[in-house]
């Protein structure tokens, strides 16, 4: 047999043993070890405007829905307020809170969004309509 056949023999069975042990894997139990773990936190890790609240902002608004009250606040990236916001609405007692994050590229005409906090429907419609206001062309 030749050297080149012997190897190829070798290899074959070496490509699917990495293939079965790969397809063994799960994301839980990757993103929490080295080196995928540091990529992992990093995804999902907000940008410091947000993370810190440190962004251009908007006086906050106090309305009810329901007989529930709520604060509701804007804020937006400083010096890319049309393409980076975050909107916040706050329990009338402020011990809960909900978001919606928009993004969207320079050059593209909708916004990415995203909810934060798992919102019910009232809620969800106080975060979609102060986004709203403050988008009045989207």
């Amino acid at each position: 047999m030749s050297k080149l056949c012997f190897s190829a023999l070798v290899a074959v069975p070496m490509v699917l043993i990495a293939t079965v042990a790969s397809a063994d894997q799960y994301l839980p139990e990757i993103a929490s070890k080295a080196p995928y773990k540091k990529a992992y936190t990093e995804m999902l890790a907000f940008p410091d405007w947000v993370a810190k609240a440190r962004g251009t902002a908007t006086p906050v608004e106090k309305v009810s829905v329901d007989g529930k009250d709520f604060t509701v606040g804007h804020m937006c990236k400083p010096h890319d307020c049309a393409d980076n916001q975050l909107i916040v609405v706050f329990s009338g007692d402020g011990k809960k809170s909900w978001g919606l994050i928009a993004t969207r590229k320079a050059e593209a005409k909708g916004f990415n969004k995203y909810l934060l906090g798992d919102p019910d429907s009232v809620v969800e419609g106080l975060l979609n309509k102060a986004f709203s206001d403050h988008n009045p062309d989207e």
